[in-house]
């Protein structure tokens, strides 16, 4: 990205905005935990109100809600940073790779990608997690990862299909470059900004994945995640009985930060196309 475009993607508001909200809830998601009470202990009474020992109250067994959303933060994060790596790690061997590559390895990536396009993903997500007794986070995140590559790799598969007819991998044909070097030397870099937000949108997408899962008792087992929170909230009537302290705060963060991360990447979006430049103030 130009310097320029840079110093306007700083100073746009809604990136400020965003990029505060993600980072302040990663930074909780990291720190918090090590400040927090022990999350799986019972201390409190039944459904106790948020108090100054208890800052969000206590669940129906006595947890403290607090301590129990720090770490499911620090969990959901787990499930979508990783769930977002392992997707666009496959979606850029099958797309990026292929792409360049053309050929026969393009037209079986890009019917790959088609199939698996045309897979419903619900149904698959709670097969899949149906098939594992246990499930550990990072299970759920490759369970995600397998949902979520085939979109990013025919995006990526554009791009790539776009530069390499460029006159500078042209130019490093001739002076004799390796596919290698030319695919992750030349191209690569000029698409890291792109890669970016497919990355940004899968982490915020993966998040989400999780707590719909989780919401239906088949997310990670033994771990507190947002998404189990939410879960426990609705089977043991939380919900029902108004006890806003265990359901609202994690299903408030799962929007800041998946909504953050959409505004993050759509403001990338518009500071690299040159049509939407003028949208920005």
């Amino acid at each position: 990205m130009m310097p320029g475009r840079m110093e306007v993607l700083a100073k746009n508001t809604r990136f400020q905005v965003a990029s505060a909200v993600v980072i302040f809830i990663i930074l909780v998601g990291i720190i918090g935990p090590f400040f927090t009470m022990n999350p799986n202990k019972y201390i409190g009474g039944k459904f106790e109100s948020p108090s100054w020992n208890h800052k969000l109250g206590c669940d129906l067994f006595g947890q403290d809600v607090w301590a129990r959303l720090v770490l499911g933060i620090r969990h959901s994060l787990v499930v979508g940073f990783v769930a977002g790596s392992i997707a666009l790690l496959v979606a850029f061997m099958m797309g990026g790779v292929g792409a360049y590559k053309g050929g026969l390895v393009d037209d079986i990536s890009n019917l790959l990608s088609n199939v698996f396009l045309t897979i419903p993903v619900v149904p698959v997500l709670i097969v899949l997690s149906v098939l594992f007794g246990h499930r550990s986070l990072y299970l759920v995140a490759a369970i995600i990862a397998v949902i979520q590559w085939p979109g990013t790799a025919r995006a990526l598969r554009s791009q790539v299909l776009s530069l390499k007819e460029r006159a500078f991998v042209d130019l490093a044909r001739i002076l004799g470059k390796g596919d290698s070097r030319i695919l992750f030397g030349e191209i690569f870099p000029n698409m890291l900004a792109y890669v970016f937000i497919q990355f940004v949108g899968m982490i915020g997408a993966a998040i989400v994945m999780e707590a719909g899962i989780s919401l239906l008792g088949l997310g990670p087992t033994w771990v507190v995640t947002l998404g189990n929170m939410l879960y426990w909230a609705i089977q043991n009537q939380g919900v029902f009985l108004g006890i806003w302290w265990w359901f609202i705060p994690p299903g408030v963060v799962i929007l800041l930060f998946t909504g953050s991360m959409i505004m993050i990447g759509s403001v990338i979006d518009d500071v690299l196309n040159p049509r939407l430049t003028g949208a920005l103030k």
